[in-house]
């Protein structure tokens, strides 16, 4: 791989490592990571369109290095590689300032991630498709699999609402987004250009609020309060954020972690053992939201007590 880097960036690391499916190397202080590029590859030029964006704007993002002729993709030995200078240390702990929205001027019709009701919809028929395929390989997800497929149908049809009944204004313009922000039980590189997407706004606040439950964040009032005061939410975004805190995205990524073998089955029982408390957690989050902006109850979240 050293004379791979060598050939294709005129770089020279005395040193490769590979861990987690990827290489990094340092040269002069400075750390680079090769990573395989997995999205697709009509993505790829408004990624790399929208990295210059970001740099070009300060706003913290890896930079995305091309190869010698120019190509933002390297193959090795037939494996597609993205190389790019890591520029914030990917261990940072994140706050909800951090992932405060920044809008975007220009449209990257390739990365935006709308109608979460058809995404979701698509994930959901695949999911049940590999469960009754693969069930008996799975015995614990089997057992809990209809609980979090019914948190996804009721999510699905309060975003279908949202869609029908309320309108877009000026604050639900398309942000920089991130595809995940926590991965692997570790918090995902909000820097990684390969994890940029386009969305509502209400993306990354949903999924903050939602990891903040799982990492015992006991400010999470706090912050969403200072944040409401710096924020505006049309009646269609407060929708949205709310819908996506129904979605179980959680245990959807663990399960997708356990079927492609990177942790152990037996580790989607801890975030089992929880979701009585998150209904909880739902319900008082409702009720916080709901002195900002009146949103359409759930019926059996509100049911739920202490």
């Amino acid at each position: 791989m050293i004379n791979a880097i060598l050939f294709y960036y005129n770089l020279k690391p005395k040193k490769i490592n590979n861990t987690n499916g990827y290489y990094y190397f340092y040269i002069n202080n400075i750390l680079y990571h090769l990573i395989i590029y997995y999205r697709n590859n009509n993505e790829i030029d408004d990624i790399y369109k929208l990295n210059n964006y970001m740099l070009s704007l300060g706003i913290p993002v890896h930079n995305i290095l091309l190869n010698k002729d120019n190509k933002i993709i390297t193959y090795i030995d037939n494996v597609p590689y993205i190389l790019y200078k890591i520029n914030i240390p990917d261990n940072k702990s994140i706050n909800l300032i951090d992932i405060e929205k920044t809008d975007i001027n220009y449209y990257y019709k390739e990365l935006v991630r709308d109608k979460w009701d058809i995404l979701w919809s698509k994930r959901i028929d695949y999911l049940e498709y590999h469960i009754n395929q693969n069930g008996k390989k799975y015995p614990i997800i089997v057992e809990s699999f209809s609980y979090f497929v019914g948190m996804c149908e009721n999510a699905i049809s309060y975003i279908r609402n949202t869609y029908n009944e309320e309108k877009k204004e000026y604050s639900d313009n398309y942000t920089i987004s991130h595809d995940k922000l926590i991965y692997n039980n570790n918090t995902y590189s909000l820097f990684n250009p390969l994890n940029i997407i386009i969305d509502h706004k209400s993306r990354d606040i949903a999924e903050y609020i939602k990891l903040s439950f799982f990492t015992d964040n006991f400010n999470i009032y706090d912050e969403l309060n200072d944040y409401f005061k710096r924020n505006y939410f049309s009646k269609y975004g407060i929708r949205l954020l709310f819908g996506r805190l129904l979605y179980p995205s959680f245990y959807l990524d663990m399960y997708d972690q356990i079927i492609t073998n990177n942790i152990k089955e037996e580790k989607i029982l801890e975030l089992i053992s929880r979701i009585k408390d998150y209904e909880i957690y739902l319900k008082n989050i409702f009720i916080f939201l709901n002195k900002f902006y009146p949103i359409p109850e759930v019926e059996w979240i509100m049911k739920k007590t202490s």
